[in-house]
């Protein structure tokens, strides 16, 4: 696992003890190493980099504000975003017990303290403290290089792709922002009238590409499925499984976020409805105040479970959706406390609500459910109401075929 090392320190540039640690690094080919040396670029950087291997960060950072030089701390940086490396806080600044455990908090084994030392005749050793750290980091967290390898491809894909569509017509984001808009202002260029939301409609098709992309990324594909090989006999705990699939299941949305299909409603006290109506109906639905279709299920629906199913191959059959009338969503957030299986039973669920009401209703907006298991939710519920009775095949036709 190889990538940029960031040393960020106020120093970097100067005739320092920081200067030479960095250059002596910097003589390590294996690890490239980009020296930052104030705070504002070091947060610009992480938000612009994606793959660096490891973080060597300052404590205490003098920063010139108006002529006036005033101590800053980077701690609101690291709280604020989530990086996914090795983090080593290096300072001869004592850090407190109450940031110290902040930090562990948020980033666990993946950050350390070090102290910096004074003599100058000791920098290779340093140097090998911080190299064997990183070494001994990812031996620890063989499970970081699929993450690593993937956010690499991500950045090649996007590259390749952002280069290919400003080849095929340089204003593409124009073209696709207004392809779901059917009409719009003349003079400030604003939609009035749209199929989808113009910048989600960008978005997606954009990911689309990225995804077709990635899935023919065959270093990807080869680390993951190695990385999977090497761990397959390590059995996860009942609680990372549910950890796990309620992320991959469903996203929290925000008061912000616009409303679209798999969002969750608390309609009623402990009765939820997840929003099924296309998205490309959504927009013209809230405005003109028209029904928005909602399937809804009770926090007690699963106990039914005993209705459809009487052995345990029965239920397990319906954690596989193979039961055409009901749907199960499991691990589902009822509340805080709360993760168990919803059960939709799609003979009763239906219910429609005025698209202004969920608009104006947004806190009672928990979370949504994410793709591929919205669309899923959709199929089957489809399928379900449009159902066409057919004829069987005959006994002797069936007697015929499998003799």
């Amino acid at each position: 696992m190889e990538g940029v090392i960031l040393f960020v320190d106020d120093e970097v540039f100067n005739a320092s003890f920081e200067n030479k640690l960095f250059k002596e690094l910097s003589s390590d080919k294996k690890n490239p190493i980009l020296p930052i040396n104030n705070l504002d670029d070091f947060e610009k950087t992480i938000k612009s980099i994606s793959t660096y291997n490891a973080i060597i960060l300052d404590w205490e950072f003098l920063e010139d504000l108006e002529g006036v030089p005033v101590k800053q701390l980077p701690i609101n940086i690291l709280l604020e975003n989530n990086l996914y490396c090795l983090i080593f806080i290096y300072s001869h600044t004592v850090i407190s017990s109450e940031n110290k455990d902040l930090l562990k908090g948020k980033y666990g084994d993946k950050i350390e303290f070090l102290t910096k030392i004074s003599n100058e005749a000791e920098i290779v050793k340093e140097k090998e403290k911080v190299l064997n750290a990183i070494i001994e980091f990812k031996g620890k967290n063989p499970h970081l290089v699929v993450p690593y390898i993937w956010s690499q491809a991500m950045n090649e894909s996007s590259q390749l792709i952002f280069s290919e569509l400003e080849a095929a017509d340089k204003y593409w984001i124009k073209e696709l922002f207004y392809s779901s808009v059917r009409s719009f202002d003349k003079k400030t260029g604003i939609p009035k009238e749209v199929e989808v939301e113009p910048t989600i409609e960008v978005i997606n098709l954009f990911q689309s590409l990225l995804s077709e992309r990635l899935i023919q990324h065959d270093f990807l594909k080869d680390s993951i499925k190695q990385n999977a090989i090497s761990y397959f006999k390590d059995m996860p705990a009942f609680s990372s499984i549910k950890n796990l699939y309620t992320r991959l299941y469903y996203t929290n949305a925000l008061e912000t976020d616009t409303v679209m299909t798999g969002d969750v409603f608390e309609i009623a006290e402990n009765t939820f409805g997840v929003i099924i109506s296309p998205e490309c109906d959504i927009i013209k639905l809230v405005k003109k105040n028209m029904p928005i279709e909602l399937l809804c299920f009770n926090v007690d629906d699963f106990k039914m479970i005993d209705d459809f199913c009487k052995t345990s191959d029965e239920i397990q059959r319906a954690y596989n959706q193979e039961l055409s009338a009901i749907h199960l969503l499991p691990v589902f957030p009822f509340s805080e406390t709360l993760r168990s299986t919803a059960l939709i039973d799609f003979r009763f669920s239906l219910k429609l609500i005025n698209g202004k009401f969920l608009d104006s209703n947004k806190p009672l907006r928990k979370i949504r459910v994410n793709p591929p298991y919205i669309q899923q939710i959709r199929q089957r519920y489809l399928a379900y109401i449009g159902r066409v009775g057919v004829p069987t095949i005959p006994q002797s036709l069936r007697a015929y075929s499998t003799k």
